[in-house]
């Protein structure tokens, strides 16, 4: 068998392939119980996909499994996913291969996440009890990843972190003697003064003293005015998060540092099926009470499909329409848009929308509501575009997308199973990523396939060293760099990159 995947232990008198192990506690070797242990057969395998949890001992077993390659991952609270075989947290995992009747035995360690630990103070020094504290992420404008509040001290603990730069900032926070400004970490309000906290895996970064600035909060509140009647969920967006509650009508947010907002608020359809609802940005100076919020019939978002050929698509059954809502918070989950007649309901504000990819059609050109393009330049991923009103965009959709396959070797040409391949949609003059990256597995034989490609350049590696590379990840890679073509598939053969 081939040394890379993995040693196989031959077992006797098996009617099947086994696979078992242990799950351990990274730093102390403690058995983990009840951890998450899940199988998936590499791509074509004819295995099943099988998740179990670990007995008291840590120990885990899939038994009665065809011949073929495996993954393995493992998850536990408290605790960074692992897949077998990662060289470090950022690696992919290598598969586990068993011939028939044959048995293997797998050693799992887990990693606790970072963590960024100090205490929040006043200006005497002084811990300041119950005060929230966020991490963020190191760009810019910064977006808010976790959350932690301090204790009766002011001690903190931020979890769940990967290893990284962070910047840390308090929330806002009125006590009885004075209300406390968000502030980052090296006492400044201004982000790129703020000082950076680097976290390592399975560590504590500590000592990360605090000092808000005393200031002035302010509270919004109001009521929202339904005809309707039934429940209403009003969302206040800010640059550290989004906070939401369900009311019939009234709504309060209570000390909020100055600065910029948006409330959203969305209601149930009528019986005609008409959604209302209502987008107000605000910049908050002062208490805003009182405040009283008019719903009215939501946007409505037209569709137009038209063809690379001229013409409207006729049949759109199988075109699904990606969106999330763009707010000072960064982007929000993703949906599928339920269209009638070609239209969403969606509510004012900044939109991004994308089509599900798909092997039959491909976008190749977008024009939103007020003429907006793609920034890239490509239309096949995130397009964003600014509903003030009912409006309507266009896609232009190719039904003979691209596609590219190929076979992955290592060492003296021998094929490569179970090996990642990433597909990155690259602008050669601007050197960015303009589509998110796509991923697969090799099968048995080495082989991987994309379909579904939309016309224009891209960019491909073969590496177990990365889950999700970035681009200046990939361009240490020499990665292989080609143009797909409508309704082309192409054969891209790849050697698995290693860093040597």
């Amino acid at each position: 068998m081939r040394k890379w995947l993995v040693f196989l232990l031959a077992g006797g008198g098996l009617q099947a392939a086994i696979i078992k192990g242990s799950v351990v506690e990274n730093q102390t070797g403690k058995s983990l119980a009840r951890t998450l242990v899940s199988i998936q057969p590499l791509p074509g395998g004819a295995g099943p996909t099988v998740t179990v949890r670990t007995n008291s001992y840590g120990m885990f077993e899939f038994v009665d499994l065809p011949a073929g390659g495996y993954l393995i991952h493992a998850a536990r609270r408290g605790f960074m996913p692992a897949q077998y075989g990662q060289k470090n947290w950022r690696a992919a995992g290598q598969p586990v291969v068993l011939d028939k009747d044959q048995s293997t035995f797998l050693s799992i360690r887990l990693a606790r996440f970072s963590s960024i630990s100090g205490i929040i103070v006043d200006e005497n020094d002084v811990g300041l009890p119950d005060h929230e504290v966020v991490a963020m992420s190191n760009t810019r404008p910064p977006r808010m990843l976790a959350k932690a509040q301090a204790d009766d001290r002011g001690m903190y603990r931020i979890s769940g972190l990967d290893p990284g730069t962070y910047l840390v900032r308090t929330v806002g926070r009125v006590y009885e003697e004075g209300g406390y400004l968000p502030t980052f970490y090296r006492e400044t309000a201004r982000v790129d003064e703020a000082g950076m906290v680097d976290t390592l895996l399975d560590q504590d970064t500590g000592n990360v003293k605090v000092r808000p600035f005393p200031g002035r909060l302010f509270n919004i509140s109001g009521n929202v005015s339904s005809s309707m009647g039934g429940p209403l969920i009003v969302t206040l967006a800010s640059d550290v998060g989004r906070e939401s509650i369900n009311t019939t009508g009234a709504f309060s947010f209570f000390s909020k540092a100055p600065g910029p907002y948006e409330i959203f608020v969305e209601g149930q359809p009528d019986r005609r099926g008409v959604a209302y609802g209502a987008y107000l940005p605000l910049a908050l100076e002062h208490d805003m009470t009182r405040m009283l919020i008019v719903l009215v019939p939501m946007a409505s978002l037209g569709f137009d499909f038209q063809s690379t050929q001229g013409g409207q698509v006729t049949d759109t059954s199988a075109i699904k329409v990606l969106a999330r809502r763009v707010d000072l918070a960064g982007e929000g989950p993703v949906e599928t848009l339920p269209l009638n007649n070609g239209a969403a309901q969606v509510l004012p504000g900044r939109w991004q929308l994308m089509l599900a990819p798909s092997g039959a059609y491909v976008a190749t050109s977008f024009r939103g509501c007020r003429g907006e393009r793609s920034e890239s330049g490509r239309a096949d991923g995130w397009n964003e575009t600014t509903v003030t009103s009912s409006c309507g965009v266009r896609f232009v959709v190719s039904n003979k997308p691209g596609g590219v396959h190929g076979t992955v070797t290592m060492g003296a040409h021998e094929p490569a199973g179970g090996v990642p391949v990433f597909l990155e949609a690259y602008d050669e003059t601007t050197h960015k990523r303009v589509v998110d990256l796509r991923s697969t597995r090799t099968d048995m034989q080495g082989q991987y396939n994309f379909v579904g490609l939309a016309p224009g350049t891209y960019r491909l590696v073969s590496t177990f060293e990365y889950q999700s590379p970035l681009t200046g990840d990939i361009d240490t890679m020499s990665p292989r760099v080609f143009q797909v073509e409508e309704s082309r598939d192409q054969q891209q053969d790849l050697d698995v990159w290693v860093i040597r």
